[in-house]
């Protein structure tokens, strides 16, 4: 069952984001690669308990939680929010042209 959970993500490197508000941020990359890893660690720890099996120690929840700063994770939650909110501005204007 272990092969079916990918390798965890490592988190970007200092330095490796600008903070310029990239539209690809390396950061937002690594976010949704940690979202997918947890949702899949998520299946695999699920299925050990279905069979009533020890849950691995690397598939426990305090172990699959991703290892960004709180700091970078406000900074990417405002960004996501903003995306959000951007394209949804987008699809109301949109929607008012016709």
């Amino acid at each position: 069952m272990m092969k079916l959970l990918p390798p965890k993500p490592e988190p970007p490197s200092d330095g490796d984001c600008c903070l310029s508000g990239c539209e690809f941020c390396v950061w937002d990359l690594y976010d949704e690669d940690m979202r997918e890893y947890q949702k899949q660690a998520g299946i695999v720890r699920q299925s050990f308990e279905d069979q009533g099996k020890e849950v691995p120690e690397q598939l426990r929840p305090e172990n699959i939680r991703d290892a960004v700063d709180p700091t970078m994770r406000a900074f990417l939650d405002m960004e996501r929010e903003m995306a959000i909110k951007i394209q949804q501005e987008e699809q109301e204007n949109d929607g008012s042209d016709n």
